[in-house]
C-alpha cells in the first residue's frame, strides 16, 4: 500500500482522523496514524491542535488535545520563556471551553491530562494551579495570574460554581496527583514537583470537601435531600487519588498531609447513601488495607459505629442470605474484613465487647454463605486475609496484659477452630446429587473452586501452630467418623473424607516427630480406610482416592519410621497406577515412599517388579507413571547389599525398557511419526532407573585412593559388564534407528550423564572412553554438538575431584575436536551457541586439565584456540561473552601449577596480554552492554592483581586515539588506569569500571574521589 500523502489542509487532516477512529485493516490504520504524528509534531502543530479543538466533534477535539500533549512531549524546548504563560493560558482556556458545553468527558478529561502534562514540562510557570484552575473554571473566563490573591476564597467561589465546571475541577486535581505520583519522588530533580503537590494540597481540599460535604453535609452530620450524586463521586475518588499520592510521599520523602484527614468523615457518611455505598466504600477499604494509620481515632471509631450499625446489620443479613452475591455486598464483605484485620489487636482485647462480637459473628457468618466457594458464591474467599493474621497475632499475642493473656488465647483457639470446620464444609467436592453442580460450572469457576481449596490448605498449615496437635486429632477423628458411619449401616460420606484428608495433606510439612502426632497417624494408616480405597470395586469418587493417594506420598518421614504400615498403602498404590486419572499421582507417592523407605523394602522388590509388568502391559499405562515407579524401584533396588544382588533387578528393568524399544523399531520399520515418542519414552526410563541407582548423599562412601586397593568393579568384569552394554546397546540403538535426531542424542546424553554424579562403580558409571566415543561419533556427524560438548564438560567436572581417574586421553580427544570446530567457524559469532559450548569446555580444563590446553602441538593451533576465546568477549551474545569472561578471569590467576605448566600459562598471558587488554578495555570503555560490564570487570580485576604487565597492556588499548570511544579524552582515560591500577583488583573496582562504561556512553565522573 502506497503511504498516505502528507496533509496540506485542515480538511485533509480532518478526514484523516475521521478515518483513524473508523474500521480498517491493521496496516492502513497504522499509516494514518504515522502521518498524522508526522503532522502533530511538525511546527503547524500547536496550529492543529487549537483547530481542531474548536471543532464541534467529541473525536476531532480530542485528537486537538492529544496534539497539544504531543507537541508538550517532543517540542517543549522550543517554546520561548514568554510564550510558557501564554500556552499555559491557552489550555485553561479551552478547558473552560469544553467544560462549559456539551463536550465529552473524554475531551474533558484529555485536556485535563495534556494541563498536567504542561505543568510537568514548566512547573516554575505555574505555582497554584488548582486556585488558577477553580477560579477560572468558577468564573468562566482565564483569570490573570496576578488577579488570583484579589479574589474570593477558592471556597466562596466554588459555593456558586456549576457541577460541571467543579467536575472538571476535580478531574484536573485528581490527574494532576496521579501523574506526579508516578515521578520518582527519591530523585532530588522531582523535588519541585512533589514541592509543589505540598503547596497546593489546602487548594485541594477545599475543592474536595465542597464537592463531598460543603453543600449536602450540615454541621450536624446531616444531608440535604439535593444532591448531585455525580459531583459526589468524583470528590470521593479524588480524595482517594489524594490519600495514595500522600502514602506514596511518605514512602519516598518526607512529606505529609494531615490536611487530608478532615474529609475522611463526609466520605464515611456517604456509605449509608444507596448511590454512593460503592464508591465511598472501595476508597474507606483501600485505606483500612494499604494506609491504616490515615484514619484518625475519631475516624476509626466513626468507622467502627457504621459496621455495627443497624443498616449494616441489614447490609450482612443480604450478604450471607445468599441474594446478595451483587458487587456491592461483595464489596461491603471486604470493608468487614478489611476493618476486621486492620484492628486485630482490638478485637482481641475486647473479647467482651459487642462490637468484637458483633465482628466475629459477621466474619464466621461469611464462611456460612450458601453456595460452592468461587463457583456461586465469593464472600467465603475475602476471609483468608484475617484469619491468617488472627492466626498469626495469636502466634504472637503483642500487647496484651498476662493476666488477660489465657483468656484472649482460649477464646483465639476457638473462634480459629471454628473457621476450620466452617472451611472444611467449603472446601468439599461436589458428589451424590450435587455433582451436577460441578459438571455445569465454566472452566473458571472450577479453577476458582480449586483455588480456595489451595488457600485452604495454606490457611490451615498456618493456624497449625496456634491448635497443634489439637486440629490434627480433630482431622483424624473426622475421617474415623465418617467410617463409622458406614460399621453402623449409613453409607461414607466420601466428600467429608476426602476434604478431611486434604486438610491433613497440607499438613505434612508442618508435623514434628511428637508422639501423639504418630499416633494420629498410626490410626489413620493402620485402619481400613485404604484397604476399602483399595478395592475398585467399592463406588467412591475418584477426588477422594487422588487426594488419598497424594496423602501418603506427603508423609513418606512417617513410613520412615513405622514401616510396618507400608505394605497396606503401596498396596493401595499399586493398584492406583492402573487407574488412568491416577496413576501420575500415584507414581509420585510410590517415588516418594521408595526413595524414603528403600531399605526396608528391598524384602519387596519382586513384588514390585510383578505389579509394575502388569501395569506396563496395559495399553492404558501412563508415561510419566512408568519413568517414576521405574525410578522407585530403581531406589529399593539401590539399597540391596552387594552389586551381585542388584544384577537379577536391574536387568528386569533394563528388559521392561527393551519391550518400548522393540516397539519402537517396529514402529520405525512402519514408518510411524510415534516411533520418535516411544523412543524418547525409554531413554527417559533409563534416565529415571540410572537417577534411582544413585548412592543417596547422606550415604557415607570411600572416595577413590581411600582405604585398601580396590579389584576391578563389578560393574567392569563378567554379567555387571554385560548388563553395562546391554544398556549401551539400547542407547546406541535408538540413536541409529531415529537417525540421529536431536532430541533423541539430547535424551541419549542424559543417560550419560546419570552416571557422572556417583562416586562408586554402578550399572550407569560407564568407562570415560566409551562415553567419549558415543558423544564425538555425534560430534564429527554434525549432530547437537552444544548437548555433546555440554556433557562432555559434565564428564569432565566429575574427573576433576581429588582421588577420581584421570581422564586425559579423552580430554586430548575432545581438544582435537573442538580444534576442528573452531578451524571451521573461525569467528565466535559464526555460531554462538556451539562457541559458548567450546569455551565453557576449556573452562572445565582449567582445574585439573590446563596442561593438555597450554601445551598443545602444534602451537600454531594452540593460538588460533585462544584467538577464539579473546574473539568471544567481543561477540553480541551475552551468555558467550560471559563464558569467556570466566575463562579469563580463571586462566590469568592459574598459580602454583608444576614447572613446565606455569612457565606455558605465563608464555600465554603473555602472548595474549595486549590483546586481552584492549579486548577487556573495548567491552567496559562503552563496547558492551551494561548488564555485561561486571563480567567484563572480574577478568579486569584478577589481570590487575596478578600480572606485573597489567599497567603496560592497559595503557597500550587507552593510548589509542578515539579508543574505546570518542567520548573519553586522555585524561579520563589516565584516571581510569590509575584508579584501577591501584585498587589491584580490590573492593570498589567495579564501580569505577561502571562509570567507565557510562562516562564512555556520554556520562562524566571524578575517577579521583
Amino acid at each position: 500500500m502506497d503511504p498516505f500523502p502528507f496533509p496540506t489542509t485542515l480538511e485533509e487532516v480532518v478526514g484523516l482522523v475521521k478515518r483513524l477512529y473508523q474500521p480498517g485493516s491493521p496496516q492502513e490504520l497504522s499509516q494514518i496514524q504515522a502521518t498524522l504524528q508526522v503532522v502533530q509534531r511538525s511546527s503547524e502543530g500547536w496550529k492543529l491542535a487549537d483547530s481542531l479543538l474548536g471543532i464541534n466533534d467529541e473525536l476531532l477535539q480530542f485528537f486537538g488535545a492529544l496534539t497539544f500533549t504531543v507537541k508538550l512531549n517532543s517540542d517543549s524546548e522550543s517554546v520561548t520563556e514568554e510564550d510558557v504563560p501564554i500556552l499555559r493560558d491557552r489550555l485553561i482556556g479551552w478547558l473552560i471551553n469544553v467544560a462549559s458545553t456539551n463536550s465529552s468527558q473524554m475531551v474533558i478529561k484529555k485536556l485535563c491530562s495534556t494541563s498536567v502534562v504542561f505543568f510537568l514540562r514548566f512547573p516554575e510557570s505555574w505555582q497554584n494551579l488548582i486556585r488558577h484552575v477553580v477560579c477560572s473554571l468558577c468564573l468562566g473566563r482565564v483569570v490573570p495570574v496576578e488577579e488570583l490573591e484579589r479574589l474570593p476564597t477558592s471556597d466562596l467561589l466554588l459555593r456558586k460554581a456549576d457541577s460541571r465546571s467543579k467536575i472538571t475541577a476535580l478531574w484536573f486535581t485528581a490527574i494532576l496527583v496521579e501523574e506526579v505520583g508516578k515521578v520518582d519522588g527519591k530523585n532530588v530533580k522531582n523535588l519541585r514537583f512533589h514541592d509543589r503537590i505540598r503547596s497546593n494540597v489546602d487548594e485541594a481540599v477545599l475543592l474536595i470537601w465542597d464537592s463531598i460535604a460543603g453543600s449536602y453535609i450540615d454541621e450536624a452530620g446531616n444531608r440535604s435531600s439535593e444532591c448531585d450524586t455525580r459531583l459526589v463521586r468524583e470528590g470521593i475518588k479524588t480524595f482517594q487519588s489524594w490519600v495514595f499520592y500522600s502514602l506514596r510521599a511518605i514512602l519516598d520523602s518526607t512529606h505529609t498531609f494531615p490536611e487530608l484527614k478532615r474529609l475522611t468523615t463526609p466520605v464515611l457518611n456517604w456509605m449509608a447513601h444507596p448511590d454512593m455505598f460503592d464508591v465511598a466504600c472501595e476508597v474507606i477499604t483501600d485505606i483500612l488495607t494499604h494506609y491504616f494509620t490515615f484514619l484518625t481515632p475519631e475516624d476509626e471509631s466513626c468507622l467502627a459505629g457504621i459496621i455495627v450499625s443497624p443498616w449494616a446489620l441489614e447490609r450482612y443479613e443480604l450478604l450471607t442470605s445468599g441474594d446478595g452475591d451483587s458487587e456491592e455486598s461483595l464489596q461491603f464483605g471486604r470493608l468487614i474484613v478489611a476493618y476486621s484485620e486492620a484492628t486485630v489487636l482490638k478485637i482481641a482485647r475486647n473479647w467482651d465487647k459487642q462490637q468484637s462480637r458483633t465482628l466475629m459473628k459477621m466474619l464466621h457468618g461469611m464462611l456460612k454463605v450458601p453456595g460452592w466457594a468461587m463457583a456461586e458464591e465469593e464472600i467465603s474467599g475475602t476471609t483468608f486475609e484475617f484469619w491468617s493474621s488472627f492466626a498469626e497475632f495469636l502466634l504472637d499475642p503483642e500487647g496484651i496484659d498476662e493476666d488477660q493473656l489465657g483468656i484472649v488465647l482460649m477464646a483465639g483457639k476457638k473462634e480459629i477452630l471454628q473457621a476450620v470446620e466452617e472451611f472444611w464444609r467449603k472446601i468439599r467436592i461436589p458428589g451424590g446429587h450435587q455433582s451436577q453442580s460441578w459438571l455445569s460450572w465454566t472452566k473458571d469457576q472450577r479453577d476458582g473452586f480449586m483455588t480456595f481449596r489451595k488457600d485452604v490448605a495454606d490457611l490451615v498449615e498456618v493456624v497449625y501452630g496456634v491448635l497443634g496437635a489439637e486440629l490434627f486429632r480433630r482431622l483424624v477423628n473426622q475421617v474415623l467418623g465418617a467410617l463409622f458411619q458406614a460399621d453402623e449401616g449409613s453409607d461414607v460420606v466420601w466428600e467429608d473424607v476426602e476434604a478431611s484428608l486434604f486438610c491433613l495433606n497440607s499438613l505434612s510439612d508442618s508435623l514434628s516427630e511428637e508422639p501423639e502426632e504418630d499416633e494420629s497417624l498410626e490410626i489413620l494408616f493402620g485402619g481400613k480406610l485404604f484397604v476399602i480405597l483399595a478395592d475398585f470395586g467399592n463406588h467412591i469418587p475418584i477426588k477422594a482416592r487422588q487426594t488419598a493417594v497424594s496423602l501418603i506420598g506427603s508423609y513418606s518421614a512417617f513410613f520412615e519410621r513405622h514401616s510396618d504400615f507400608l505394605p497396606t498403602v503401596l498396596n493401595f498404590l499399586f493398584i492406583s497406577i492402573s487407574t488412568p486419572t491416577l496413576a501420575r499421582s500415584a507414581s509420585k507417592s510410590i517415588c516418594s515412599l521408595c526413595a524414603s523407605c528403600r531399605g526396608t523394602l528391598t524384602g519387596e522388590l519382586s513384588t514390585f517388579l510383578y505389579q509394575y509388568e502388569i501395569f506396563s502391559a496395559t495399553s492404558t499405562a501412563d508415561d510419566i507413571a512408568k519413568e517414576r515407579v521405574l525410578c522407585a524401584i530403581s531406589y529399593v533396588v539401590q539399597a540391596l547389599p552387594s552389586d551381585e544382588e542388584k544384577l537379577g533387578p536391574v536387568k528386569r528393568l533394563l528388559g521392561f525398557v527393551e519391550q518400548d524399544v522393540q516397539e519402537c523399531l517396529s514402529l520405525v520399520a512402519q514408518q510411524n511419526e510415534e516411533a520418535k515418542e516411544v523412543a524418547l519414552l525409554a531413554l527417559r526410563c533409563l534416565i529415571s532407573i540410572g537417577r534411582g541407582l544413585q548412592v543417596p548423599e547422606d550415604v557415607p562412601i570411600l572416595l577413590p585412593g581411600e582405604g585398601p586397593p580396590q579389584p576391578r568393579s563389578f560393574w567392569e568384569r563378567g554379567d555387571g559388564l554385560v548388563v553395562q552394554r546391554r544398556l549401551l546397546d539400547i542407547v546406541r540403538t535408538l540413536v541409529i534407528s531415529l537417525h540421529e535426531d536431536g532430541e533423541v542424542v539430547d535424551a541419549a546424553c542424559a543417560v550419560f550423564r546419570t552416571g557422572f554424579a556417583e562416586t562408586t562403580p554402578g550399572p550407569f558409571v560407564f568407562a570415560p572412553q566409551v562415553i567419549t566415543g558415543f558423544l564425538l561419533e555425534r560430534a564429527n556427524n554434525g549432530v547437537r554438538i552444544e548437548s555433546v560438548l555440554s556433557t562432555g564438560c559434565t564428564m569432565v567436572s566429575s574427573h576433576s575431584t581429588d582421588g577420581s581417574p584421570d581422564i586425559s586421553t579423552e580430554v586430548m580427544q575432545f581438544m582435537e575436536f573442538i580444534m576442528t570446530l573452531v578451524e571451521r567457524m573461525q569467528d565466535p559469532q559464526t555460531d554462538p551457541e556451539a562457541s559458548q559450548s567450546v569455551v565453557e569446555f576449556l573452562n572445565r580444563m582449567l582445574s585439573r586439565y590446563v596442561n593438555i590446553l597450554v601445551q598443545y602441538q602444534p602451537t600454531e593451533r594452540m593460538q588460533m584456540l585462544f584467538g577464539f576465546v579473546l574473539n568471544a568477549l567481543a561477540v553480541r551474545e551475552p551468555l558467550v561473552k560471559k563464558a569467556a569472561a570466566t575463562f579469563w578471569a580463571t586462566f590469568v590467576s592459574l598459580a602454583d601449577q608444576p614447572p613446565p605448566v606455569q612457565a606455558a600459562i605465563d608464555g600465554v598471558v603473555a602472548m595474549c596480554g595486549t590483546a586481552l587488554a584492549e579486548k577487556l578495555v573495548w567491552g567496559v570503555g562503552g563496547g558492551a552492554a551494561r548488564s555485561e560490564v561486571d563480567s567484563l570487570a572480574e577478568p579486569l580485576k584478577r589481570l590487575v592483581a596478578r600480572q606485573v604487565k597489567a599497567k603496560t597492556w592497559l595503557s597500550t588499548a587507552l593510548s589509542r586515539d578515539g579508543f574505546p570511544s570518542p567520548n573519553l579524552t586522555d585524561k579520563s582515560k589516565t584516571r581510569f588506569l590509575n584508579s584501577v591500577i591501584s585498587l589491584r583488583g580490590k573492593r570498589g573496582t567495579n564501580q569505577i569500571v561502571k562509570e567507565f562504561w557510562l562516562s564512555a556512553r556520554g556520562s562524566e565522573f571524578d575517577y579521583a574521589s
